[in-house]
C-alpha cells in the first residue's frame, strides 16, 4: 500500500525532548519500497535556530489491514524515532498523517504523495494559493505570524505574487518576488524578496501533480518558526 516517494511536513508545536522544552517545523521526503523499508531526507528549523541542509535516515515500517502503519528510523546522529498513522486514499490522492511516539514528543505531521516523473523547475506553472503559519522568534516577546495570499510561478524558476499578513494581531498588506530551483526528487528551494519582510529563505517538497499540485516548505532563516503550503488553483 505505500509505495514511492512522499513529502511529508509536520510541527512540534508544544515540546519535544529536550530541557527546556522546545518547538520545531520540519519538511522531508520519505520513499517506501513496498517491501517495509524506508529511507528519505528531512530538514528542521528547532526554536527559530535556523535550518541547514538536509540530513538522511533509514527504517522500516509496517502496515496493517486497516490501514494503519508504523515504524522506526534513524538518521545520521544515530537517534530513532518511533511513529504511528493513518493511511487515507490512493493512487496521487493518498496521505498519511502520523504522529512520533517516543517520550517526550508532541508533534504531528503529514506524507502526500511525489510523482514519479522527475521534477523540474517547469513542473510549477500557473497561479497557486497560499497559506502560511507560525511564530517570528526574532521578536521579544515572539509574535505570532500567519498570511495568506497568490503565487504565480512562471516554470522558469521565478515567482510573483501578493499577500495579507496578520503579525501580532496587526493587519500588513504585503507584495513580493521570489526565485526557485527544484531538483529532480522535487526538492524546492526559495529565495522571497517581500516587501513587508525582506529576504526569507524557504525549503521544502513537491507533492501531487496537475491539479493537485501542492508545495509545502518551511523556513530555514533563523528568527521564524513558519511552515508555508501554495496550492494549484
Amino acid at each position: 500500500t505505500l509505495n514511492g516517494s512522499y513529502g511529508f511536513y509536520g510541527q512540534a508545536p508544544a515540546t519535544l525532548m529536550g530541557d527546556p522544552v522546545m518547538r520545531m517545523v520540519i519538511s522531508g521526503i520519505m520513499r517506501f519500497d513496498g517491501n517495509g523499508n524506508l529511507s528519505g531526507e528531512s530538514v528542521a528549523n528547532v526554536e527559530g535556530w535556523g535550518a541547514g541542509e538536509p540530513g538522511a535516515f533509514a527504517g522500516t515500517y509496517t502496515v496493517s489491514p486497516d490501514c494503519t502503519y508504523s515504524g522506526e528510523h534513524a538518521g545520521d546522529d544515530g537517534e530513532t524515532i518511533h511513529f504511528t498513522g493513518t493511511i487515507a486514499g490512493s493512487g496521487m490522492t493518498q496521505e498519511m498523517h502520523f504522529v512520533p511516539t517516543d517520550p517526550g514528543w508532541v508533534a504531528a505531521g503529514t506524507d502526500k504523495k511525489i510523482q514519479s516523473a522527475p521534477c523540474s523547475v517547469a513542473t510549477l506553472k500557473g497561479s497557486f494559493a497560499l497559506f502560511g503559519e507560525g511564530t517570528v522568534t526574532a521578536f521579544d516577546p515572539p509574535a505570532p505570524l500567519v498570511h495568506v495570499g497568490t503565487a504565480t510561478y512562471d516554470g522558469a524558476g521565478n515567482v510573483t505574487g501578493s499577500d495579507t499578513i496578520m503579525l501580532n494581531g496587526a493587519e500588513t498588506p504585503d507584495n513580493y518576488t521570489a526565485t526557485y530551483t527544484v531538483t529532480e526528487e522535487c526538492r524546492i528551494s526559495v529565495e522571497i524578496t517581500s516587501d513587508a519582510v525582506g529576504v526569507v529563505h524557504e525549503l521544502g517538497w513537491i507533492v501531487g501533480e496537475g491539479k493537485d499540485t501542492e508545495v509545502h516548505l518551511i523556513v530555514t532563516d533563523p528568527g521564524f518558526l513558519f511552515t508555508e503550503g501554495t496550492r494549484k488553483q
